[in-house]
């Protein structure tokens, strides 16, 4: 992996096919990533991931990526082609996504998860299947306005690891219209170099308003203070983390001014970097006993992490799983893992995660 890329904090772009990205492809110079699997790219301000289409494939990869780049991503986007599940949406309309939800199986996921545009007034049903008739559009209806395949499985894999999520879809076909999976294939492929440029001009349009959004003015208000310090750049999704995370330490007593900023100043990183550090640090502020379970949790994963293992786990501890991530070229990467893994003691993973913190 190119060391270069921490540098920097990058958007992560998730398209299902290429043909839906062609048109960022054309805008913006990329190169491909050094990866697990084909499909990613970087450029100077993004990261670009293809990934497949459906929800498996979308989870998957998406999962993958952002527990090795994390830390170097700012928030990610899921942007393609959907489908119209309100008479009101009709074909090329451009719409911004409020909230995910998942059917699968005749069933609503219990899960659903909101995006970080508050303007957004669309909902959309990601369907495990390909949904080609009129019939199943409308009981699909009844929970949103739109459907595709992959935006809830994205979603999913930011909520992991805490990082916003936004989405912009464009409207394929419409309501009343029914095909075979076949004719939609097809007509997607011939349509795909217009809706993919209109979905970067959407993007653009929406980035450029983004970035004129005004800082709050400086003021004895801690958190404006920080907003307004160059040593410090915030994406409008921080600036609501930095202002939530302030006003919940004041409701606590938390005397604000006390709080060690300067520390972050001489970390030698950019100020995006120097910002992502300052904000886990205001977190555990808030939250203590979430940094002793963290803490604990990697000290328990320190075999792995020894091994060139990348493990990731629920970030809000709710749940006892743990996600391995690794990778083996030869015989040797094979038996250090396999050492690691001896070693390692799920239980004792578990145990911490039951309150026994040391």
């Amino acid at each position: 992996m190119n060391r270069e890329m921490s540098k920097d904090m990058k958007i992560l772009l998730t398209f299902a096919h290429r043909g839906e990205a062609q048109s960022f492809f054309e805008q913006f110079t990329w190169k491909p990533v050094d990866f697990f699997f084909d499909g990613l790219f970087v450029s100077d301000e993004y990261f670009l991931l293809i990934t497949g289409e459906g929800p498996h494939n979308a989870s998957e990869k998406t999962i993958a990526v952002l527990s090795k780049l994390n830390q170097n991503i700012s928030e990610v986007y899921n942007l393609g082609i959907a489908g119209s599940l309100n008479a009101k949406l009709k074909r090329n309309d451009l719409v911004w996504i409020r909230t995910a939800y998942a059917h699968h199986a005749e069933k609503l996921e219990f899960k659903s998860f909101t995006t970080a545009n508050a303007n957004a007034t669309h909902d959309c049903m990601s369907a495990y299947n390909r949904i080609l008739t009129t019939e199943e559009r409308r009981k699909l209806s009844l929970f949103a306005n739109v459907v595709d395949r992959e935006l809830w499985a994205v979603a999913s894999g930011a909520h992991l690891f805490k990082l916003p999520v936004l989405a912009l879809k464009i409207i394929s076909d419409d309501m009343e219209m029914a095909a075979t999976s076949e004719d939609i294939c097809k007509f997607v492929k011939n349509e795909a170099p217009a809706f993919s440029k209109a979905l970067l001009e959407e993007f653009k349009a929406h980035q450029k308003t983004d970035a004129k959004k005004p800082h709050l003015p400086k003021s004895e208000n801690a958190k404006n203070s920080i907003l307004d310090d160059a040593d410090f750049y915030f994406t409008t999704s921080q600036e609501r983390k930095l202002n939530s995370t302030i006003d919940s330490l004041r409701k606590l007593g938390v005397d604000t001014k006390s709080l060690d900023i300067e520390q972050f100043r001489t970390l030698e990183l950019s100020p995006k970097d120097r910002s992502r550090q300052l904000l886990q640090y205001l977190n555990d502020e808030l939250n203590p006993m979430a940094k002793k379970i963290r803490s604990s949790l990697l000290k328990k994963l320190t075999p792995l992490s020894d091994a060139a293992i990348i493990p990731s786990f629920d970030a809000d501890f709710e749940a006892d799983w743990l996600n391995l991530n690794m990778r083996i070229q030869s015989s040797r990467d094979l038996e250090r893992i396999k050492n690691a893994l001896k070693i390692f003691s799920y239980e004792d993973y578990k145990k911490v995660l039951n309150g026994e913190i040391e």
